[in-house]
C-alpha cells in the first residue's frame, strides 16, 4: 500500500503565498497536522519512507516516522521562479504564474518537466516497491501528480482551483 502524506501546513499556506521550492518551516499548525497523522499511522509497518528535501515536508516526515528516511529531490514542490511568495488569491497574478509554468518561462520549472520527474517516481516505486508498505511525504503538487499516476485525471479537474487534500492529510493507494 502507497501512503501519501501532503507536508503540515506553513505560514505561507496560512497566509495563501504561493510555496513552490521556497524553504519554509511548519507552524504550529503544521506540526499538530504531522502528529495527527503520525497516531493516524502508529500501526502501519512501513518497508520504505521517500521524503522531499524541503524542511517543511522533511518536518512533516520525521513526526510521522522515525526509521530511515529517503530523501528524493522528485519530491519537491515544482519551482515557481519569479511567482514564488505572490498572493495565491490574485486572479491575475496567478494567471501569468500558469502561464510561465505551461512554458518554463520567468525561472518556473515547466508542468512538463514536473510531470515527468513526479512520473519517474512512481515508476521507480511501482517497479521497485511493488506490494510494499511505502510511505510518501511531499507537496501539494506533487500529491496532485501522484493521484492522477494512480488513479488518472479527473476529467472536470481545475488544478489552479483544485487542492486534492488539505496540509497533513492522507491519500492511500494500492501498488
Amino acid at each position: 500500500m502507497i501512503y501519501l502524506v501532503r507536508q503540515g501546513e506553513t505560514d505561507w499556506n496560512l497566509f495563501k503565498r504561493a510555496n513552490g521550492v521556497t524553504d519554509t518551516f511548519l507552524n504550529i499548525t503544521g506540526i499538530a497536522q504531522a502528529t495527527l497523522q503520525a497516531d493516524n499511522l502508529r500501526n502501519v509497518d512501513f518497508d520504505v519512507c521517500f521524503c522531499s528535501p524541503l524542511t517543511r515536508v522533511r518536518q512533516t516526515c520525521e513526526i510521522i516516522y522515525k526509521g530511515p528516511i529517503v530523501f528524493d529531490d522528485r519530491l519537491d514542490e515544482i519551482n515557481l521562479g519569479e511567482f514564488e511568495g505572490v498572493d495565491e488569491t490574485d486572479a491575475e497574478i496567478w494567471k501569468l504564474a500558469m502561464q510561465a509554468i505551461m512554458s518554463g518561462d520567468k525561472g518556473t520549472e515547466s508542468w512538463k518537466e514536473f510531470m515527468k520527474r513526479n512520473c519517474d517516481f512512481c515508476d521507480m516505486i511501482m517497479e521497485d516497491h511493488k506490494g510494499e508498505n511505502v510511505l510518501i511525504v511531499t507537496t501539494a503538487g506533487n500529491v496532485r501528480v501522484i493521484e492522477y499516476y494512480f488513479k488518472g485525471k479527473p476529467r472536470d479537474y481545475d488544478f489552479q482551483k483544485t487542492t486534492v487534500i488539505k496540509n497533513g492529510e492522507l491519500l492511500t493507494f494500492e501498488n
